[in-house]
């Protein structure tokens, strides 16, 4: 797994994760995010197009990544999620916990 991290001209953090979200890289992916927060990064947005797959722990971690925020008043979206991931989304509801959108423009306008 790696994640590249780079920041928008307009101030919100994009994350890019690639390869598999599961439980081996969930921590990394948990540190790196709770350290992209902690540094005062409030928008963030992942950006899926290069995971593909997702356990239950890479959902964990973007759940805790959201109540993280919820408490800074921060948001969290989540934008191109590769068709396999999605199905995951969709079947355990979690498309209506997040802000999800198909393209990295559209969540940075929105």
């Amino acid at each position: 797994m790696n994640i590249d991290i780079k920041k928008d001209s307009s101030g919100v953090t994009i994350v890019y994760p690639s390869g598999r979200m599961d439980v081996v890289v969930s921590s990394q992916i948990e540190e790196k995010l709770n350290s992209v927060i902690d540094a005062g990064n409030h928008s963030i947005i992942i950006n899926m197009k290069s995971v593909d797959y997702m356990s239950s722990s890479g959902f964990r971690v973007c759940i805790a990544a959201l109540r993280k925020l919820n408490k800074y008043g921060g948001s969290l979206k989540i934008c191109c999620i590769q068709a396999s991931v999605r199905r995951i989304f969709d079947v355990i509801e979690l498309t209506s916990l997040f802000d999800v959108y198909d393209t990295e423009a559209e969540a940075l306008t929105t």
